[in-house]
C-alpha cells in the first residue's frame, strides 16, 4: 500500500482541499511573525527548527523571524537581533492567525517571576501532547526571582500550557526559601535544578516529563522526572523516574546518564497514572557498558523494565549485540523507535560551523574550530523500533544496506560564556541526533545514502521485516516546488528536519529548506501532509 503519496485528506470535519504539490504550507518565509509586545517593524519567519504534531493536527515549531532588508530589527537584541520564537498553528485552520506559546519580544516569564524577568531563548525544539493542545518548550531568560544579596536566580525553566495557559512546570528555584516545591526529589533537601537539557515531553494535558541536571555534595548528576502542572495550584512537588546512582535493571551497576524522555499516555485522558515514560540511560554516556531503553509507568514510575539493552542482541544482524543507542525515542505509548550501534569499527565524519542561527553561538564555534572538527561514529548503526506490549524489537534500516551510509546528523549548541544573561546554560558542544517518528503502523526516520539526505518511511511496523516496502518521501534531490509553490524555480530540497513527535494520527510534520545554488536564492517553512489510514490501525 503505497503511504504519504497523496494530498491532505478530509479532516475533523473539514474539507482540505487537494493541491499540487501535495505538502501543506504551515508557515513560510512569507509569513508575518505574530508579535507578543508590538514591534514598530513586523518580521517574516526566515529559519525554523523540526516541528511537533498532536492528534487532531496542531503544529508546534521554534521558529526565528526577521523584518524585510534595509528596515529596522525588533526582537529582544534591539536592532540586529532576529525574534526567536514557539508558535502553533492548526492545520485544519490555515486560514487562521499563528499563535504564540512564547518569543522574545518582551513576553513576561510566567509565576513564579517577580522581577518581571522576558524570555530570551529556546534552546531546544518545543514538543506536543498527543491528545491535546498541551506543549512544552525549555526558555533561558533572566533570573526570576531576587535574592537577599541582590543577585538574580532562575535563569532557564520548562513552561508548558497544560489547559492552555503558559504556565512555569520546572523551574531552577529548589535551593530558594519559599520554593520548596521546585526541589529536586531524590537529593538531599533544599537542592534546585541547575539545568534542563534537551526537550520536556508534555503529556495528559497537565504534566510534563523531562531531564534535569543538578549538584549534590559537589557532584554533577541527572536525572529523569516529571510534574504535575496543574496540581496544587502549580506549586506540586517533583516526582522522580531515575537518576544518578538508580541501580540500571538487571546489572549491579547504576545510572551515569540519562536522556530526555518521551511520554505517553495509555488509557483515560488527564489520569497521570495512564502516562508511560521511556528514556534511553547507561552507566558512563560516552562509553558505555550497561544501560539501555526503559519503560516507566507514573502509576509506580521507579520500576523499570527494560526494552533493549547493551550488550542485547542486534536483530537483523545476527550474531551481534548492541553497545549504544540513540537518545530521542518516538513513543505513542505502545510502540518505540530509536537508533541503534553495534560492532567495533568507526568511521570518522567532518563537520565545519553552523552558518545559519544565533551569531553568538556561531563566532564562538568559529573560534573553536576554524577548520571545522573530525568527529567518529560507528560504522554498523540502524534504526529500530519496539512493541513494548509483546516484546518485539525490528531493524527497519541500516547502514550498508539499501544505499545508507548514516543515520546520525551532528550540531553545535549551547550558550556561549558571557551571552544571554544566563549564568548556568549548557556550554557548547558538538551533539549528535538521530531522527524518527513512530505511531501503531508506520515509522518515519531520516538518513543519508552518500551525499543525499532523505526521509523514509516503513509501512511493515506491524508485518515481518520488508526492505521492498521502504519508501523514499522526500530527499534532497527532489524539486524545491515539489514541496512548496513559493519556493525558487530550479530549486532542489536542501534540508529536511523531523522530530519525534512530528508523525502522529496519520499526519506528518517537517521543516524544510530549498535552494537554487545557481542563484543562491533559497526559500525554508515548516510542511505537513497526511497519510491516511495506512499510518494507523
Amino acid at each position: 500500500m503505497a503511504l504519504l503519496l497523496g494530498a491532505a485528506m478530509p479532516f475533523a470535519g473539514a474539507a482540505l482541499a487537494q493541491t499540487a504539490p501535495s505538502w501543506l504550507v504551515v508557515v513560510n518565509n512569507a509569513v508575518v511573525a505574530p508579535q507578543s509586545v508590538a514591534q514598530a517593524q513586523s518580521a517574516k519567519f526566515f529559519s525554523y527548527n523540526q516541528p511537533a504534531i498532536n492528534d487532531v493536527g496542531q503544529v508546534v515549531f521554534r521558529a526565528r523571524a526577521k523584518p524585510a532588508s534595509g528596515s529596522s530589527g525588533s526582537g529582544g537584541g534591539g536592532g540586529s537581533q532576529p525574534t526567536k520564537g514557539v508558535y502553533t498553528r492548526d492545520i485544519a485552520h490555515l486560514n487562521g492567525p499563528v499563535t504564540i506559546v512564547a518569543d522574545s519580544l518582551g513576553m513576561l516569564v510566567p509565576a513564579p517571576n517577580t522581577t518581571g524577568s522576558s524570555f530570551i531563548e529556546f534552546p531546544s525544539t518545543p514538543r506536543s501532547d498527543a491528545r491535546s493542545s498541551m506543549v512544552a518548550t525549555r526558555a533561558q531568560h533572566q533570573g526570576v526571582v531576587t535574592l537577599a544579596d541582590g543577585s538574580k536566580v532562575g535563569t532557564s525553566g520548562v513552561y508548558a500550557t497544560p489547559a492552555g495557559v503558559l504556565t512555569t512546570a520546572a523551574s531552577q528555584l529548589g535551593d530558594v526559601p519559599g520554593y520548596a516545591y521546585a526541589q529536586v526529589p531524590g537529593a538531599a533537601p533544599g537542592i534546585g535544578f541547575d539545568q534542563f537539557p534537551g526537550s520536556p515531553s508534555p503529556v495528559a494535558n497537565r504534566a510534563v516529563v523531562f531531564k534535569g541536571n543538578y549538584t549534590e555534595g559537589g557532584v554533577s548528576k541527572t536525572g529523569i522526572f516529571y510534574r504535575d502542572a496543574l496540581a496544587n495550584g502549580g506549586t506540586a512537588p517533583f516526582g522522580l523516574v531515575a537518576h544518578t546512582g538508580t541501580p540500571i535493571p538487571g546489572t549491579s551497576l547504576t545510572f551515569g546518564s540519562t536522556a530526555p524522555p518521551s511520554a505517553a499516555l495509555v488509557g483515560a485522558e488527564t489520569i497521570l497514572n495512564n502516562v508511560q515514560v521511556v528514556f534511553t540511560g547507561f552507566d558512563v554516556e560516552d562509553a558505555p557498558t550497561a544501560g539501555g531503553i526503559y519503560l516507566s509507568k507514573l502509576s509506580n514510575p521507579t520500576a523499570l523494565r527494560t526494552i533493549v539493552q547493551i550488550g542485547g542482541a542486534v536483530p537483523g544482524a545476527p550474531g551481534q549485540v548492541f553497545n549504544g543507542f540513540g537518545e530521542g525515542l518516538s513513543f505513542n505509548g505502545r510502540y518505540v523507535s530509536f537508533w541503534g550501534s553495534w560492532g567495533s569499527a568507526k568511521m570518522t565524519v567532518h563537520k565545519t560551523c553552523p552558518t545559519d542561527g544565533n551569531a553568538d553561538l556561531i563566532a564562538f564555534c568559529l573560534t573553536q574550530y576554524p577548520n571545522g572538527v573530525d568527529l567518529t561514529e560507528s560504522v554498523h548503526q540502524g534504526i529500530f523500533f519496539a512493541d513494548t506490549v509483546n516484546g518485539r524489537v525490528r531493524m527497519a534500516a541500516q547502514t550498508g544496506a539499501n544505499g545508507y551510509t548514516d543515520f546520525i546528523y551532528w550540531v553545535y549548541s549551547g550558550m556561549p560564556p558571557g551571552t544571554g544573561g544566563a549564568t548556568d546554560a549548557e556550554y557548547p558542544r558538538w551533539r549528535a541526533s538521530a531522527f524518527s517518528g513512530v505511531q501503531n503502523a508506520a515509522m518515519v526516520f531520516k538518513g543519508q545514502k552518500g551525499s543525499v539526505d532523505g526521509l523514509y518511511v516503513d509501512v511493515t511496523y506491524v508485518a515481518d521485516a520488508d526492505t521492498t516496502r521502504l519508501r523514499t518521501l522526500l530527499d534532497t534531490t527532489m524539486s524545491g516546488q515539489s514541496v512548496d509553490l513559493a519556493a525558487p524555480a530550479g530549486s532542489l530540497v536542501s534540508s529536511i528536519g523531523v522530530e519525534r513527535d512530528g508523525l502522529r494520527n496519520g499526519w506528518l510534520a517537517v521543516s524544510v529548506g530549498m535552494e537554487n545554488v545557481a542563484t543562491a536564492e533559497s526559500w525554508s517553512g515548516i510542511y505537513a501532509r497526511y497519510c491516511g489510514p495506512a499510518c494507523k490501525q
